[in-house]
């Protein structure tokens, strides 16, 4: 800022020349002050509009610099970035209009040029403040929206964490209360799944919570996409769910952000086979294909309607998917609902044909 200003003080100011050496200072005098409010401007910026614009209308009235506040314009921009609320507030153009009738009154002498500097003056110091105030309500929009997207990024991540988990427990609990052929040993392990299931729960929640903290690197999300794979099917099976997977090796091979997306969407599917399906089974599948990798999770249950409303969990696997620019596709059958993800990603070297 202090380049800034000392290079439009000399382009602006000594370049015009006074009647004698008695102007000379006090042109430099107003001169220092208009530097000093611009560089304080981001500490002091009320101090600095008035300073500079005092400063720079002084040297107009003595015909001291050919500078349409420009300097004070940087001070203006500050003010509005920090405080101002309107685009164009009354009291700019009317203090343009009142610097008008003082510069008048002093003298006759070069009205004309002092009427263009200072018509100039106004639009410089209104442009200033519009771009400062549309600058300050830009940055307020975007830290909006970025509260709003990391709220829907954790309520997604805290959904995906707690869904499958729950509706497991629900479905084991609500046969146990059903049920009433079970034996004591029967129950008790029903009550061990239910207790595992909802320790591993907590624990997946706490390390999602731990990670929001810490902000590691995104590799330490999900260890292993084949070790997920085998607890969800493992998770389903207690559901009373045959579950069937078919993936190649070296899954861990791909990358984080794909291998937590791809575990996410069959986590949803399988939760939603549980909790509505009315299912018997599930498969799962993953491929390679063309450089992307491909999901499909296929139940035999009820299916759905054509033209179903997507709810939060499916809504929060889609912006998964297309945030990495892949692609969601469902499909509802009269018997049996698949979720289908193809994601893009470069195909190691341990998948591809010899």
């Amino acid at each position: 800022m202090l380049f800034v200003s000392c290079a439009l003080f000399c382009g602006l100011w000594l370049t015009v020349m006074p009647a004698d050496a008695v102007a000379r200072w006090v042109q430099v005098g107003l001169g220092v002050v208009v530097i000093t409010g611009t560089v304080l401007s981001l500490r002091f910026p009320l101090a600095a509009v008035l300073t500079t614009v005092v400063a720079t209308g002084t040297g107009w009235a003595l015909g001291l610099t050919a500078d349409p506040f420009v300097l004070a314009g940087l001070t203006m921009f500050a003010l509005a970035e920090g405080r101002g609320v309107r685009r164009i507030p009354w009291w700019i153009p009317v203090s343009a209009f009142v610097a008008l009738l003082v510069s008048l009154g002093l003298s006759a002498e070069g009205a004309e040029e002092r009427l263009r500097g200072l018509l100039l003056g106004g639009v410089v110091l209104s442009a200033s403040w519009f771009l400062g105030v549309r600058t300050r309500q830009v940055a307020k929009a975007f830290a909006e929206r970025s509260r709003a997207e990391e709220r829907l990024r954790l309520a997604r991540d805290v959904h995906d964490v707690l869904s499958h988990s729950l509706g497991t427990i629900g479905v084991r609990a609500g046969v146990a209360a059903h049920v009433v052929a079970l034996s004591e040993d029967d129950l008790r392990g029903v009550l061990r799944e239910v207790e595992q299931d909802a320790r591993t729960s907590l624990a997946e929640l706490k390390g999602l919570l731990q990670r929001e903290r810490t902000a590691p690197d995104e590799d330490d999300a999900l260890p292993s996409l084949a070790e997920g794979l085998d607890d969800l099917a493992r998770s389903a099976e207690r559901a009373g769910l045959q579950v069937r997977v078919e993936a190649p090796d070296a899954l861990d091979d791909i990358s984080a952000a794909v291998r937590t997306t791809l575990y996410r969407v069959a986590q949803e599917a399988v939760t939603n086979t549980i909790r509505h399906a009315n299912a018997s089974s599930v498969a799962i599948a993953l491929s390679v294909l063309d450089g992307a990798c491909q999901i499909e999770v296929r139940d035999d249950g009820d299916g759905a309607a054509r033209g179903f409303r997507e709810g939060h969990g499916l809504l929060g696997m889609r912006e998964r998917v297309e945030s990495l620019g892949g692609t969601l596709t469902l499909d509802a059958a009269p018997r049996g609902f698949t979720v289908a993800a193809s994601l893009p990603l470069l195909v190691p070297a341990s998948w591809r044909a010899p």
